[in-house]
């Protein structure tokens, strides 16, 4: 598969008394889901930031889609990827849910007549289409994170970043958001690389692939279930496991493979037993 994302040997530091990233290594293959989890300060936003060209990397290289991130690149590379952000009130422009959503359309000067085509199908995807204008502000918390998302849709990115975007959300707006990244892993496979930039490890495990970073380090990269396998290793760097895992292990001390809900209610039914 080709590479959506290629980070070879990068280095970076605020400051020369705080280093971060020292030789980081990472491939993001085209069509992946990852979560990049970590405890706070373990350097994800720091990563998305780097590869979005914010912040300039100190040496190494990174590559978005075949293409090296350079000052010529940046604003090519930027306009394929879309970025979600934790806070959704800090990201809304507009009076109705369709001004906002059409906000980027128009910096791109799409034609008004494509426009609403657009603005409608990327709402349709999220489920918020009956809340084209609505004004957001009157919206839940759970539904400005799946207008945001439809902002970056419209625009279609090859590579959408989500930077703890369910982090300030109940657990109803959290099911919401992760509900509709699931969606769009369904809907666009291939075509869409996923980043969940997250330190919520039940909401890791919905992904194809997590990638565990501590203080820009590296120290785990796999499938959910053989990360969650070493369930000690990410206590020791502050991260807990899955609410299924940690059940799991209070009605079974015996080692068990990770199970997602539908594994674990038929693990838990008497028929089983």
């Amino acid at each position: 598969m080709e590479k959506a994302i290629t980070i070879k040997n990068l280095k970076y530091q605020y400051d020369q008394n705080q280093p971060l990233f020292d030789g980081l290594n990472l491939n993001i293959e085209q069509g992946q889901w990852v979560a990049l989890v970590g405890h706070n300060g373990s350097g994800k936003s720091t990563l998305a930031k780097l590869i979005l060209g914010l912040l300039v990397a100190d040496e190494g290289e990174i590559a978005v889609l075949g293409q090296t991130l350079s000052e010529d690149s940046v604003d090519e590379i930027r306009g394929q990827i879309g970025m979600v952000f934790q806070n959704p009130d800090n990201q809304f422009v507009g009076a109705t849910v369709a001004d906002d959503v059409a906000f980027g359309l128009e910096n791109l000067e799409v034609p008004s007549e494509a426009m609403s085509a657009k603005i409608q199908a990327a709402l349709e995807v999220v489920g918020m289409e009956e809340f084209t204008d609505r004004e957001p502000h009157h919206l839940s918390g759970g539904q400005k994170q799946r207008v945001a998302l439809a902002s970056v849709l419209a625009l279609e990115p090859k590579i959408i970043i989500l930077d703890e975007a369910t982090a300030m959300l109940d657990p109803d707006g959290r099911q919401m958001v992760q509900a509709t990244l699931k969606k769009l892993k369904q809907l666009y496979g291939s075509e869409l690389t996923l980043i969940t930039i997250t330190h919520d490890m039940d909401e890791a495990s919905l992904a194809d692939r997590v990638v565990v970073v501590n203080d820009g380090q590296l120290v785990m990269d796999g499938q959910p279930n053989q990360v969650f396998a070493q369930g000690a290793t990410l206590a020791k760097i502050g991260l807990e496991l899955p609410f299924s895992m940690q059940l799991i292990q209070r009605l079974d001390p015996r080692p068990q493979n990770y199970m997602n809900q539908q594994e674990l209610l038929a693990w838990l039914s008497p028929l089983n037993k």
